[in-house]
């Protein structure tokens, strides 16, 4: 796990020389272009190839189980922006499937974000870099980890202007990265997926006694070739459709309290 300290003090040309030498380190320096399939295997908690030969999460980064199958490309799109409410046990399970499968990824603007539930989930934090704070060089930060990771998770303060969103989208074209922004699902103008997704409540508690053991998650998904749909999965709890583990479920429910 590389962390970029706070940008504020640098200039805009340290700053993106740094993340670059950050994306050489992780994950060998390669990004797997497979999109994160596990060798020899479907991608941890996608799908398997299709009858037709081609593997379902070809163009898109694989997501867990339980939202693959309510996703028309099985996974989020790569060279687009995708815009999600927060909600964070989900997104500490897409962290861990994407690293697990052998991806590479960025935090961004998201310092309270449990990345000991990712670990604890079977992600490999060596695989992130984080940037707790981009400010105020959020658009260049963003675009520059675009370059060469799989996916960027941007929790932005506000809604991004279209004037700071359009060259980001310009070089996420040129690459193979999703980016997910995490700050509702109008949070990016002219997102090509959108994911209103929260928490619906824990598993394992009885009366007064017992321990977290699964996190439900509810929402609906829709965009450009994406027909609304809802969804409904358990992260945790032992789940083949969740990729988090008990521990790290509990570590996401508490972040998703404060």
């Amino acid at each position: 796990m590389a962390q970029v300290q706070g940008t504020g003090v640098r200039d805009r040309g340290a700053v993106v020389a740094e993340l670059r030498s950050r994306i050489a380190t992780i994950g060998d320096g390669r990004v797997p272009a497979t999109g994160g399939r596990v060798e020899g295997g479907a991608p941890r908690g996608g799908s398997a190839p299709g009858g037709d030969g081609r593997d379902r999460t070809d163009g898109v980064v694989p997501v867990p189980g339980w939202l693959s199958g309510s996703l028309v490309t099985g996974g989020l799109p790569r060279g687009a922006v995708t815009a999600a409410d927060d909600c964070p046990a989900a997104l500490v399970d897409l962290l861990a499937t994407l690293t697990a499968g052998g991806g590479c990824a960025a935090v961004v603007g998201y310092p309270r974000l449990a990345l000991a539930a990712v670990a604890a989930g079977g992600g490999e934090l060596e695989r992130l870099v984080l940037v707790p704070d981009p400010m105020p060089h959020a658009a260049a930060v963003v675009g520059t980890l675009a370059e060469g990771l799989d996916m960027v998770l941007y929790a932005p303060p506000a809604a991004v202007a279209p004037s700071s969103a359009r060259p980001v989208e310009a070089r996420l074209r040129r690459g193979r990265c999703a980016l997910l922004v995490c700050s509702g699902v109008r949070s990016w103008p002219g997102a090509r997926l959108h994911l209103s997704w929260r928490t619906a409540g824990v598993t394992g508690l009885g009366v007064g006694s017992g321990r977290v053991r699964g996190v439900s998650v509810v929402g609906q998904a829709w965009g450009q070739g994406q027909p609304p749909q809802t969804f409904r999965g358990t992260v945790g709890a032992g789940d083949c459709t969740g990729a988090a583990s008990t521990a790290g479920t509990a570590r996401a429910v508490q972040e998703t309290a404060l």
